[in-house]
């Protein structure tokens, strides 16, 4: 009568995991998630590569400034081709004519507009000319929207690093 085999097999057997279904459903679902974001992604990308081009040239300002007022004598910051700056640029004691810095071309769609053909520091620490003391970042993809970064440099030397285009 009471066998104890009998009522193991009607007590029904639990289930562990998800179906097909569940996971088509969920992969679904990221899928349309990550299309979304994707726009946000790549203008992230392009934000991160105009603030760390822009803050390179200001730490390379920095850097001038300090090795013109350290040797007492002139230190030149130029681009490395001629006055194309987003391929890069150095720090040249002029004197001596020693390179104290380069950086290296800027990451794709960075633009640089406004930049003299070179920035030269005297050994007061002071810029030789004022006549361009503005160097503009920006991207240079058609109708991205993205904001632009203005490096500043006021006429005692010291580099200024503004959000926005230059005015």
């Amino acid at each position: 009568m009471n066998n104890p085999y009998r009522a193991m097999s009607s007590i029904p057997a639990r289930t562990f995991g998800f179906t097909l279904v569940e996971l088509v459903t969920v992969i679904a679902i990221i899928a349309v998630i990550a299309t979304i974001a994707m726009p946000d992604l790549s203008n992230l990308l392009v934000n991160q590569r105009l603030r760390g081009a822009s803050t390179d040239l200001m730490s390379s300002l920095i850097l001038a400034r300090s090795e013109a007022i350290k040797r007492n004598g002139p230190v030149e910051v130029r681009p490395v081709s001629g006055v194309n700056w987003t391929q890069g640029w150095v720090v040249n004691a002029t004197v001596c004519n020693q390179q104290l810095d380069k950086k290296n071309a800027l990451g794709p769609s960075v633009a640089v507009s406004l930049a003299p053909a070179s920035i030269v520091y005297q050994h007061n620490g002071r810029l030789t000319s004022t006549a361009t003391n503005k160097v503009q970042f920006s991207d240079n993809r058609s109708g991205s929207g993205l904001s632009a970064r203005c490096l500043v440099i006021d006429p005692s030397g010291l580099p200024k690093l503004i959000l926005g285009a230059c005015a």
